[in-house]
């Protein structure tokens, strides 16, 4: 009995610093957990609060995970000794930091939630960039995506809001599909692609896990392989967001990001261009213009973001002469700050 207990105490000692590093944070419908020790998160459905429902791969967090190009050599968060990993920002938004003597990258999770919706149901991403170093950068990012609910038997296939994806598929900001859905018979998960943002990614790769997992950066191509990658992974989905390295001078930031719903296979119309006559790349040129909540760093200066904002849009109204894109420009300047503070009621 005596051997027993030692052996008990022994593994508990073991996973111990897993248990004490794993943040939890619930709103709504959303169950987020931080996994400080490697550097990774997961995501799950707490329609049914006695056994929420993975959203994606979580028997092992590190299938998904972030990493960060700078000057043409990859880093992932989390296992790389060059970045020390912690967690930080506040319930309302957390964040894994990972911080170098040369950069800072900052994954922030906020709250959000479709307009139909009474309470939050998705995740808003923003990874951040910051050269901390002496010299001008190249930079930029990925994040693998391990899905798994269509694995099923039969499987079940990907779909956008403009096709069907039953093979390997390469989405670039010059297509239109605005977003991606992964699902079984129970739950689903939607993921945005092109909002008519700055922040949103350069490509979205659909392919098999393995593949994009074992690319430093960027797997090769192939149009209608199918999700399999023998003899080990067979039927194995994954999504590969690509944000393209950019100069990054000494200081400088640079965020990006997307959104993760559930159960919303619409993804939440408010945040996208809702009008047809608009041009995204118009309404991408315009919104640089406005009040940019990535930008500020108190909710002061939100605030004064805002109602700087809130009078551009009344005189623009006012004058009888808005466009069509400087109308959606505004919409969407306006949805980057309610993804921020959730519904918006977090920033009174």
């Amino acid at each position: 009995m005596r051997f027993k207990s030692i052996i008990c105490i022994f593994i508990f000692l073991l996973l111990l610093p897993a248990i004490v590093l794993a943040a939890e944070y619930t709103e709504g419908s959303i169950k987020l957990v931080l996994h400080e020790e490697n550097g990774r998160f997961t995501l799950y459905s707490m329609n049914d609060q006695r056994r929420p429902a993975a959203l994606f791969a979580d028997q092992d967090p590190r299938t998904s995970f972030l990493s960060v190009i700078i000057n043409d050599r990859s880093y992932k968060m989390g296992d790389t000794s060059a970045f020390r990993t912690r967690t930080g920002g506040d319930e309302q938004n957390p964040s894994l930091v990972f911080a170098s003597s040369f950069m800072r990258v900052t994954e922030e999770f906020s709250f959000i939630k479709s307009a139909n919706q009474a309470v939050p149901n998705g995740i808003r991403i923003t990874i951040t960039l910051e050269n901390r170093g002496d010299r001008q950068i190249s930079s930029g990012a990925r994040f693998l995506l391990d899905t798994y609910l269509g694995e099923g038997s039969p499987p079940i296939q990907f779909t956008t809001d403009r096709r069907t994806i039953s093979s390997e598929t390469l989405i670039t900001g010059a297509d239109r599909d605005r977003f991606w859905t992964d699902k079984n018979e129970t739950v689903a998960l939607t993921g945005s692609i092109n909002t008519g943002t700055t922040e949103d990614p350069d490509s979205v790769h659909f392919a098999n896990w393995k593949k994009l997992n074992d690319a430093s950066w960027k797997a090769v191509y192939q149009e209608g392989r199918n999700f399999n990658f023998p003899p080990f992974s067979m039927g194995d989905t994954a999504i590969c967001y690509y944000f393209e390295p950019r100069p990054l001078s000494r200081g400088e930031k640079r965020s990006f990001g997307f959104n993760l719903f559930l159960n919303d296979p619409a993804m939440g119309e408010d945040a996208f261009v809702s009008s047809p006559k608009a041009s995204p790349a118009v309404v991408a040129e315009l919104i640089k213009d406005l009040p940019d909540p990535s930008a500020t760093d108190s909710r002061e200066q939100d605030l004064a973001a805002i109602r700087e904002l809130i009078s551009r849009i009344e005189t623009s109204i006012a004058s009888g002469t808005a466009t069509e894109e400087e109308l959606a420009a505004f919409e969407l300047a306006l949805n980057k700050f309610r993804a921020k503070y959730g519904s918006g009621s977090n920033l009174r």
